[in-house]
């Protein structure tokens, strides 16, 4: 039941937090929210054909899918000329951090593994919809800046 009750609770937070930041967010927030739920369903797609270990052991595939995540939060952080996605990556960098513990330690408990790979995601989500809010706020009080930046952090002007 608590498993349950927990998945649940993701679930709620990954579809109003993303749908928060479709709806009203800028760029960069629909950006977090899109590669997020990506991951989510790729997630669950190879953790269901491929690893399927209920965490036993290392968990390849979603190694995989959380590595271009990373990645993918990682350019959107140095693109953007928000600061939030500094953290979302950071958290990120979290799980990737635990699949090298696994990777370590094989005997590794499987509840600890799945934990430390899963809680990142919620204040992921969280600082999603929080710079969701941040850039609604800005934008009421018309200061309307630029989404992008350049590599050299010159913002590209809309």
């Amino acid at each position: 039941m608590g498993c349950a009750m927990s998945l649940y609770l993701f679930l709620g937070l990954l579809a109003l937090c993303s749908a928060y930041a479709l709806a009203r967010g800028g760029a960069p927030e629909r950006a977090s929210a899109l590669l997020q739920l990506a991951a989510f369903a790729a997630d669950e797609a190879v953790h269901r054909m491929i690893d399927g270990s209920a965490y036993t052991a290392l968990a390849t595939g979603s190694m995989l899918v959380d590595l271009a995540l990373l990645l993918a939060l990682i350019v959107l952080a140095s693109r953007c000329t928000r600061h939030w996605p500094l953290w979302v990556a950071g958290w990120q960098l979290a799980a990737i951090v635990a699949h090298m513990a696994k990777l370590l330690d094989p005997g590794m408990q499987a509840t600890g593994y799945a934990i430390q790979l899963q809680i990142w995601a919620y204040p992921m989500l969280l600082a999603t919809a929080v710079g969701t809010y941040r850039y609604r706020t800005r934008r009421a009080a018309g200061l309307i800046e630029p989404d992008w930046k350049t590599l050299d952090g010159r913002p590209i002007a809309a």
